[in-house]
């Protein structure tokens, strides 16, 4: 900055405005007069005048395109307070709506189901030590949850509770290969038994197996629990069959089961602490 004010480019500049702001003094002073001499300075400087103002004008314009632009930025960081704020209450009033339908769905389990005791639960991550998508739930026996407790989403099943840590617990889903599930066709009435195999859990499917060749079962069939066990109370939904087919090892049949709920987008489950007939075996 220094440097430039020491210019001869600064300082030329400083002469043409001493030049024009002296020709504007004249040209004013000069307007009413006749002479030859006043009338040549006039005509000499009247240009000089007219940059003078143009220039003036142009300033003024400047100046206030300044303050124009602070006040725009003022107006912007206030929409977007104003922004930030809707966008909150939005994001609080879809939370307090999910609530809600999360309640309405455990009332409707307790109207169908009274001798449930049901503890709500978010889901909170995967177990990564498991790659059959058994899922990790926010609470654990300082809640009342216990080892091989159901869990469920509305009607549907879920999994069952595997570990049980004081503040959460892991789910093994119904996609683990591991899983066994005394289960009946709510049409037929046909029992058999739901798991599944590596392949059919990576495709998202379960299977009802050990079905006899001439099953009624049919695709579009809803298979339910069928309570034997008493690990899992009668009457939960698990899926839909997509299919049927005979098995390529024996005499049997299976079908090829859609879970009802979707274990991936699972956000928040109910575990089933007690129900009438639990760990009743005889």
């Amino acid at each position: 900055m220094l440097q430039f004010l020491k210019s001869t480019k600064f300082k030329i500049f400083l002469i043409v405005i001493c030049t024009v702001m002296a020709g504007s003094v004249i040209a004013v002073a000069t307007v009413n007069s006749s002479s030859p001499v006043t009338n040549a300075i006039g005509i000499v400087f009247r240009p000089l005048q007219k940059l003078s103002g143009f220039v003036s004008e142009k300033l003024s314009w400047l100046d206030a395109s300044f303050e124009s632009a602070g006040t725009y930025k003022e107006e912007i960081e206030r929409l977007n307070y104003k922004i930030a704020e809707y966008e909150n209450k939005i994001a609080t009033y879809d939370e307090l709506e999910h609530k809600v339908e999360t309640y309405e769905a455990m009332l409707g389990v307790k109207e169908l189901n009274p001798d449930f005791v049901l503890e709500s639960c978010n889901v909170i991550g995967a177990d990564s030590m498991d790659l059959f998508s058994s899922i990790i739930i926010d609470k654990g026996s300082d809640s009342g949850i216990a080892f091989n407790d159901p869990v469920i989403s509305g009607n549907y099943v879920v999994g069952i509770v595997k570990k049980v840590h004081p503040t959460f617990s892991v789910v093994e889903t119904l996609l683990n290969p591991d899983t066994k599930i005394s289960s009946l066709e709510s049409k037929s009435r046909e029992i058999a038994y739901v798991t599944t195999t590596v392949d059919f859990s990576l495709k998202g499917n379960c299977i009802l197996s050990g079905l006899s060749r001439s099953s009624s079962i049919t695709p579009g069939g809803i298979i339910v629990t069928s309570g034997v066990g008493a690990t899992y109370p009668k009457g939960l939904i698990i899926g839909t069959v997509s299919e049927v087919n005979e098995s390529p090892y024996d005499l049997s049949s299976y079908a090829v089961i859609d879970p009802g709920v979707d274990i991936s987008q699972l956000e928040d489950v109910f575990v089933i602490t007690e129900f009438a007939g639990q760990g009743v075996t005889g």
